[in-house]
């Protein structure tokens, strides 16, 4: 007997002397609601936490408000928000800070993990501002995308778990389109945000060029219905928005054909085009001149497509330059007829009518 007992007092003593086991980590589970400070948050072990579930009351977006309420005190706490989807959006360590805004729709739920508030005692406060100029939060694809409204600014920032955003706008005519697209808050920030533009037929351009931290590019647009895909810096909320107005594409008339006096050919005479005026004409990146001895153009004399340009002998909007010298048999008569395009923002020319046709005896 006196030996088990022994055999017992030592099995003790020996497990006595083994390490003692860490406590695991504890996380303090929470429901909580927008526009209410939760006090007097501090855990005893570095690695407990608090973790609170917000679910979004409104369209609009919230900014999260971590305070150490203990008078000089300069211990840090960290602050780490996942989405609905549990993916990663922002993460913050500091004494006290309120984080960057966060877009959101009624509905959508967000966890926010609290750590590192086992050396003083904090308070978070999720401020939640209704908003109806705030992307909605979710617009990940073009099947999400938020509707853009003519000259209706609209707010929006990247985060970690969504790093592209998508807007959808439409144009009911052949429109000149302005897109500003820029850092919201910082005038003259270094920050830089970049656009692309996608049709109906999936096809892609960006107008954007990182020339300035805020981009303002004017584009010609078809009509139809148009997405944005903005991508960029992270973090930093951006201001987008877009205008329309008719592109005023029009029907020009030519005013006048310029002729230079009878020359004398080895085979021929001939006279030469000079200028050619042009009147009542509004958007233009090009003219097509077409010159036929023939009223219904079947066998064109002169058939060319031209740009405008900035070269002395370059045509402008109301003068083509371009036939300068171009001969043509005396004695006869020809018809000209021109119309001006313009390109749309994926290089394809959208044309105006042919103007009303002058007729021209050489």
């Amino acid at each position: 007997m006196r030996r088990i007992c022994s055999f017992i007092l030592a099995a003790v003593c020996a497990l006595s002397l083994l390490p003692t086991m860490p406590a695991k980590a504890e996380a303090i589970k929470q429901e909580i609601v927008a526009n209410t400070t939760y006090d007097n948050l501090h855990r005893d072990r570095w690695d407990d936490e608090y973790q609170f579930s917000f679910t979004a009351p409104g369209n609009g977006y919230f900014e999260i408000k971590v305070t150490n309420t203990v008078a000089g005190d300069d211990s840090r706490a960290k602050v780490v928000v996942f989405d609905e989807n549990n993916k990663e959006m922002h993460s913050q360590d500091e004494t006290t800070y309120t984080t960057v805004k966060f877009p959101t729709s009624t509905g959508m739920r967000y966890l926010l993990k609290l750590s590192g508030v086992e050396d003083s005692t904090f308070s978070l406060r999720v401020n939640f501002t209704e908003a109806t100029n705030w992307e909605s939060g979710k617009n990940v694809s073009t099947a999400s995308a938020t509707k853009l409204t003519a000259g209706k600014a609209v707010y929006g920032i990247l985060d970690s778990a969504n790093e592209e955003d998508y807007y959808k706008f439409r144009v009911d005519k052949l429109s000149k389109v302005t897109l500003t697209l820029g850092p919201a808050e910082v005038t003259g920030s270094s920050k830089y945000f970049d656009g692309e533009i996608i049709n109906s037929q999936n096809q892609t351009t960006s107008p954007f060029d990182y020339s300035s931290a805020t981009q303002k590019k004017t584009i010609y647009l078809k009509k139809g219905t148009y997405y944005l895909k903005i991508h960029g810096d992270r973090e930093m909320p951006y201001k987008l928005q877009f205008s329309a107005k008719s592109a005023n594409l029009k029907r020009v008339k030519i005013a006048k054909v310029g002729v230079s006096a009878r020359q004398h050919g080895v085979f021929f005479d001939y006279r030469t085009v000079k200028n050619i005026k042009i009147k009542n004409y509004g958007a233009v990146d090009g003219y097509t001149v077409q010159v036929s001895q023939k009223k219904g153009f079947g066998n064109r004399d002169y058939d060319d497509e031209r740009d405008l340009g900035t070269y002395s002998n370059s045509d402008t909007k109301s003068t083509i330059r371009r036939m300068n010298g171009q001969s043509f048999h005396i004695k006869k008569t020809y018809y000209f007829r021109v119309r001006p395009y313009v390109y749309d923002v994926f290089g394809v020319k959208v044309y105006a009518k042919y103007s009303p046709i002058v007729k021209k005896k050489f």
